[in-house]
């Protein structure tokens, strides 16, 4: 069996316990805190469904810390509930792209999820982003990619600057130029890529194991195909208790909204 890391036994401070915009009350952040350290004391004992209960009250109260949603994830995997530890991981690269430690229960949970799916139902498979451009800019975070692409900026025309005041064109500023443009490039597609720009809807993960994907948002409608818990898709529509969830492998179709987690919704509480 998949051997999934233990939680991250952290303490919540009162500037990372809540989402940047609305920092919480010093009596508020305490009372945050404690929860967190309780959540952590049951997964410590092993009492996941405790600590999973705990770990999600902080997410419905607002919390939007990567540690938070890496330990539910953790807490979810031990519990056995793979597609949400798969959802909760990637929330917490979301917010942490660099997290090793995530990378790996990420990739331990999709191991274990299709490890179960085979013994009971022969070979399986988890259908996961294929996209080169999520793979290559998945370490970097849109702030770093902001600060590299105005740092491109900069050095571009302060070199052609440089050059018209010296009069001066030598290999060195072609260089500069060159490598300035590369990474002026390289971060615009970056930040085109994590913003969305290039997806047709929020990313989102398949949280049951078989979810009828209909031609309309009724559930009436006729079933076009199926989707498995962890698979990746895309959200391109909504209405009401219903969203229209793309597939990675392209199958498209109408799902209850509880049954898929929004990776870039900043209130998840799947």
């Amino acid at each position: 069996m998949i051997r999934i890391l233990s939680v991250a036994l952290l303490t919540l401070t009162a500037a990372g316990v809540v989402s940047a915009e609305q920092p919480a009350p010093e009596g508020r952040a305490s009372k945050l805190g404690d929860i967190f350290s309780a959540a952590n004391f049951e997964a410590s004992r092993g009492n996941h469904p405790a600590a999973i209960t705990r770990y999600r009250e902080l997410v419905a109260a607002g919390v939007h810390d990567p540690d938070v949603y890496f330990n539910l994830g953790t807490a979810l995997a031990q519990s056995g509930d793979y597609p949400r530890a798969i959802f909760n991981y990637e929330l917490a690269l979301t917010l942490r792209p660099s997290d090793d430690k995530a990378s790996e229960n990420l990739r331990d949970a999709e191991r274990a999820l299709e490890e179960m799916r085979a013994e009971a139902e022969g070979e399986a498979s988890i259908q996961r982003s294929n996209s080169i451009s999520d793979a290559l800019y998945q370490p970097f975070t849109e702030n770093g990619l902001a600060y590299a692409l105005l740092a491109a900026n900069l050095s571009f025309f302060g070199s052609l600057a440089w050059a018209w005041a010296r009069r001066s064109r030598g290999r060195s500023l072609y260089a500069l130029l060159v490598s300035s443009a590369v990474v002026f490039i390289f971060s615009a597609l970056g930040l085109a890529v994590k913003s969305g720009l290039l997806r047709d809807g929020p990313r989102a993960v398949v949280l049951e194991d078989r979810v009828a994907l209909r031609e309309g948002p009724d559930p009436r409608a006729r079933v076009r195909g199926e989707a498995r818990g962890g698979d990746r898709g895309e959200l391109v529509d909504q209405d009401r208790d219903s969203v229209k969830l793309r597939v990675i492998g392209g199958l498209e179709g109408w799902a209850p909204t509880s049954a898929v987690g929004r990776i870039d919704a900043e209130d998840a509480t799947h």
